[in-house]
Order: C-alpha cells, then structure tokens, then sequence
C-alpha cells in the first residue's frame, strides 16, 4: 500500500471534531441530548425528590397558617334545674378579617324557663335573640397581627423552599453535565483507540506481502505485530473508561419508572466545537445577571422579608392594645317588653403592660436575626461573584487550550503523512511511522478532552449564572 493510501486511511479515520468514524445507531435509536438527560434528571432523580417535599412542607405550612383565618362555630347548651328552671342555648360564629385586623362575628341565643334576678340577660324573648357585631383594633394589631403574620411568612416561606428546590436542581444538573461530557469524550477516545487499532491491522497483511517479496525487512512486520498488541491494549482501557462513564451516566438518565438506565454507545454524539466568532460573555453583566437569579441569594433575601415581618410582628406588641367594638341585638318572639326593642352596644377597650420586656426582647432578637442576613446576603453575593469570575476564567482557559491543540492535531496529522512518504521512500522505518501515528492520536485524545473541558466550562458558566436550571422547566 502507498503513502497516499496509507493518508486515505487516515484521513478517512481521524478526521471531523476527532474522527469521523461516526457511532453506530441501532433502529429507532437516537443521540442522547443534553436536554433529554436533564429532563430524566428534573423528573426522576430521587436527590430532587426530596427538595419538592421540602416544598410540599412549606406548602402545608402556609395552609396551616391560613387556618387562622377559618370561619370558628361556638356553641353551649345549658339546662338549670332547683328553685329556678330553665334552659339556654347558644351558637357563635367568629371571621377574623385580614383588613385592619378586624374580627366580625354574629349568632343566636335562646333562654326560656324561670330566672334569678341577678340572671335576666341569660333571658330571651320565646323566639331567641340574634346578635351581629365588630371588633377592631385602633393600636396593637392594627397593621398586622400574629395570624397575618404567620400567613406571610408561611408565604415566604414557600418561596425559600422553591429557590431550595431551584439550587438542588442546579446543583445536580451541573454535576449531570459534568458526567455526560466525560462520557462523550470518553467514546471519542474510544474511536480513537479502534481506528488505531484498524491502522494497524490493516497494515499488517500489507507488511506480511511486503516481507514475502523481499522490500521490507520482518522486523518492520514484528514491530508492527507489537504495535497492534499495544493498541488492543490501549482499547480494552478506553473501553472500560466509557463503561465506567456510561454507569455515571445512568445515575442520571432514567427511564419512566424513575430506574437507572445505562446508555449505549449507539447513543454517543459528537463533541461539538466553539461557533466562528463566538464572543466572550460581558463579565459585569453575567455578575448582574447571577445576583438577580442565583437561588440561594433569592432565598437569603426571602428570609430576610420574613424577618422584617417578624420584626414587624415583635414592635407591634410594644403597643398599647386599644380596641373599638360594636355589637347589634335584637330578641324576636313574646316575653317581657323590656327586651323588645334593638340594642346598640359600643365601647373601648384598653390595656397596656408596664414594662413590655417580653415584647422589647423579641424585638432585640429579630433585629439580631436582620443583622445575620445581611451580613449571610453579603457573603453570598459575593461567592457568587466568585463564581462567575471562576467560571468565566475557565471558560477562556479551555478555548486558548482548544486552540492550540486543534492546531496541534494538524500539525502532527502533517508530521505523519510526511513521515510515511519518508517510509515508502524507504528513508525512514515502520518504528518512526509508529512514533507519529501515536503523538497524533495523543493529540486527537487531547483535543477531545478540550472539547470536553470546553463544555464543561460552558455548564459552569450557566451554572454561576443560575441560567442553567432554564434549560428544563419544572415540572
């Protein structure tokens, strides 16, 4: 075989992002994505499970506390018998109101039978009395109140859980990332280590004719037969490096019933390369970009809003407790006149402790609490500064690297067909050849472990940013 069909071979096998031996595809089988495996991760890795109970609990929580606002059902009955008889019976129904901290409430009455003098109101007409009235705070509780409160912070509440369930997402997706990358470089490397190998097996029958004949001297042969060993050798370890990457692999992709399944290499894409022009990211505008979305930042300013509120709740039991209340009635039926007529009841109510320590102590600690997230905020923002810098740094380190070595792979691509002229001149020998086809099939591993790095600075990147949970919804 001649040089230049030596260089078809070649060319034939390590060309493309590595080579263009491209993977086989089963029927009805098709590249695994990016997208498809970050779904599989959104809907069933059982990690993220556990943020949607967590969630799920805050959820209940905020229920829990809307529960202050339930519409409440009173109600007693009482039978009286000795030297007066007689019988009551009551039902009240109480609605707080979110408004101004109100409280509207009504119900109905009934006593019949013999009363005691000091015991007349407990008396109704035959067909009972109905009652309607209002309570309203004019100081404590007025702008808020222990059930609005807790409403709002339950609120809150759900929305840390939400950012908690946004960071875990984030978390495993970048790490999902990280794997599926290694496990596309790793079927590269795989490729690259076969079509070697096909190199050399290919050549070998070629050698053999060539010996028989007398052009070439069997240890060129021999030290071929040492180079297709060598190369069997070196598959069989990127065979297991892809098996082990592909097991990774299935950690995260998973099929409906949530269990693992393990990607085969009909399913392995290409590494793809940078756009022509591609530009580097603003780096002021990924920071701005990060401090507004990153989830964990999002919540710290969540718990600092339940704090305010919490504060709010502590200065709001420093004041005097003053209420107005309003109350209507009006009995129906037979009985004794003085209760026929409408009753209007209005009035305050007022009460003030002396020295209010309780209500000063809580308030001491929510301000205390305030100060720790402003200082636990500021520390996050400025890790997550860090990380986009971090993140914007490695990205420019793995393009200046894929740089040069893609155009490293062409130079020892250049090296290696030269050399084989050289060999089919016999000016040089079949060890030389070897040594070539080697140092550009290590510069082909290394441009595919580039790509990688590549990639992987591409997940970092939308990682630092929080952009990177916006390539799946939630479900």
């Amino acid at each position: 075989m001649s040089g230049r069909a030596w260089l078809g071979v070649v060319g034939l096998l390590l060309t493309g992002p590595v080579l263009a031996a491209q993977p086989a595809t089963s029927p009805g089988s098709t590249p695994l994505t990016v997208e498809e495996l970050l779904g599989s991760v959104n809907r069933a890795l059982p990690l993220l499970e556990q943020a949607r109970q967590d969630v799920a609990l805050a959820q209940g929580a905020l229920v829990e506390a809307q529960g202050g606002f339930d519409l409440k059902l009173e109600a007693d009955v009482m039978s009286v018998r000795g030297f007066y008889d007689n019988h009551r019976a009551k039902g009240m129904l109480e609605q707080p109101l979110a408004p101004l901290g109100m409280t509207a409430y009504g119900g109905y009455r009934v006593g019949r039978g013999s009363f005691a003098a000091y015991d007349t109101k407990a008396q109704t007409l035959s067909n009972g009395e109905v009652t309607a009235g209002l309570i309203l705070p004019l100081l404590r509780d007025r702008a808020i109140d222990p059930r609005r409160a807790g409403r709002s912070v339950a609120e809150l509440g759900v929305g840390v859980a939400e950012r908690g369930l946004d960071k875990a997402r984030l978390t495993y997706f970048k790490e999902a990332l990280a794997v599926y990358w290694e496990w596309v470089a790793a079927g590269q490397q795989r490729r690259i280590a076969q079509a070697l190998l096909d190199i050399a097996v290919a050549r070998d029958q070629q050698l053999a004719d060539a010996v028989a004949l007398g052009q070439t001297a069997p240890v060129e042969r021999t030290d071929n037969r040492r180079a297709i060993l060598q190369r069997q050798s070196a598959l069989a370890g990127a065979q297991r490096q892809l098996e082990l990457q592909a097991i990774d692999v299935s950690l995260f992709l998973r099929d409906p019933a949530g269990n693992p399944v393990r990607p085969g290499g009909n399913r392995l894409p290409d590494l793809p390369r940078p756009s022509v022009g591609q530009r580097e990211p603003d780096e002021a505008e990924e920071i701005r970009v990060a401090l507004e979305r990153r989830p964990e930042a999002t919540a710290i300013r969540l718990k600092r809003q339940q704090q305010e509120v919490e504060l709010r709740l502590a200065e709001n039991t420093l004041l005097p407790e003053m209420e107005l209340f309003a109350q209507s009635s009006r009995d129906f039926g037979t009985g004794l006149p003085s209760r026929v007529a409408s009753v209007l009841e209005t009035g305050l109510t007022f009460e003030l402790p002396f020295q209010r320590r309780k209500a000063t102590g809580k308030s001491l600690q929510a301000r205390a609490r305030l100060a720790t997230l402003d200082q636990e905020l500021r520390w996050a923002e400025d890790q997550i500064r860090a990380d986009v810098q971090d993140a914007l740094s490695a990205l420019r380190a793995a393009q200046a690297v894929l740089e040069v070595v893609t155009e490293e792979v062409a130079v020892t691509r250049e090296l290696e067909a030269l050399e084989r002229d050289r060999f089919e001149l016999g000016e040089s020998t079949q060890f030389l050849v070897n040594l070539r086809e080697l140092a550009t099939a290590d510069a082909a591993l290394r441009e595919a472990r580039a790509l990688a790095e590549y990639q992987k600075a591409l997940v970092s990147v939308e990682s630092a940013t929080g952009r990177l949970v916006d390539r799946v919804p939630t479900p």
